[in-house]
């Protein structure tokens, strides 16, 4: 890992594409060592971050705060979000909603009932992608790495 120079970003701060890398790198590390898959929601960071504080400690070793980790981390993952292309991201929830169909046998109106609730959380994924947007240039690069850690399973 190439956690170097200690980060002193303030909780305001915008992300640089040093930064992305160091969460990317992080979230590498913690994906491998615990076998899990990265997502995003407004406890992700939290969540992470203690999941780090029981195990290797590397992101306060990267010169993260708390707040300062929570920032990088969303402005990275809803950077990264708003970098998936809209057909891409509305076919990723079709397949999502046949998937469940599938394993929970579910009856055509149940179907429908749960496509109107992800239809009805697609809003407030729209929202994320454009809070992302001023951030895809930093995280573009990480793209690759990142949909390994998302997407993986």
């Amino acid at each position: 890992m190439t956690a170097g120079v200690a980060l002193h970003a303030l909780p305001t701060s915008a992300l640089d594409s040093q930064e992305a890398g160091q969460v990317v790198t992080i979230l590498e590390r913690l994906v491998t060592e615990t076998g899990g898959s990265v997502y995003f929601d407004e406890e992700a960071a939290e969540e992470w971050f203690q999941i780090d504080d029981e195990t290797s400690r590397l992101i306060p070793a990267a010169g993260f705060t708390r707040t300062a980790w929570k920032t990088a981390f969303d402005q990275t993952m809803t950077g990264f979000i708003a970098s998936i292309p809209q057909a891409e991201m509305e076919q990723m929830m079709e397949d999502f909603m046949d998937k469940i169909g599938e394993v929970a046998k579910m009856t055509p109106q149940q179907q429908e009932e749960a496509m109107e609730l992800v239809r009805a959380e697609k809003g407030k994924f729209d929202g994320i992608r454009a809070r992302g947007a001023e951030y895809q240039d930093f995280v573009s690069s990480y793209t690759f790495r990142l949909r390994k850690i998302t997407f993986h399973r």
